[in-house]
């Protein structure tokens, strides 16, 4: 049987950003449900969760957590992928890192409303998930 040290061990950077990038996804997910209590009373907010209406950042926060849902899969497809078949290299290690990077950055500038650093956090984790592929070339 297999210590927690030796399974630390043989865990690759592409495991270790798929708990990372549930975390952010968890944390990302109050954001919407902080909107609506911030911006209602709390009353309203109890009775009526669903009739509950947010604006500004709110709106912003629940766009950005459905945007990295449609991002992942394909992120965690390639990350198990590599994973399974032991291919990972310095170049999709890269690649994780650009990805869990540009995916962190791309949140935070789409709920502070900052259309370029938004377009190059997402670009960002296009170019990871790229990276991430060339060991299938």
């Amino acid at each position: 049987m297999e210590t927690a040290t030796q399974i630390v061990s043989i865990m690759s950077p592409e495991i270790y950003a798929l708990l990372y990038m549930g975390v952010i996804l968890m944390v990302l997910g109050l954001a919407p449900f902080l909107a609506k209590l911030i911006q209602n009373d709390f009353l309203s907010f109890y009775k009526h969760r669903e009739l509950v209406k947010i604006e500004g950042w709110g709106v912003r926060a629940e766009k950005s957590v459905k945007n990295l849902y449609e991002s992942l899969p394909l992120f965690i497809v390639l990350a198990l992928i590599i994973q399974f078949q032991e291919i990972n290299t310095v170049i999709t290690a890269i690649g994780v890192l650009v990805f869990c990077v540009s995916r962190t950055l791309h949140p935070i500038a789409y709920i502070l409303n900052i259309p370029p650093v938004r377009t190059l956090s997402y670009v960002g984790g296009i170019v990871g998930m790229v990276l991430m592929s060339t060991v299938f070339f």
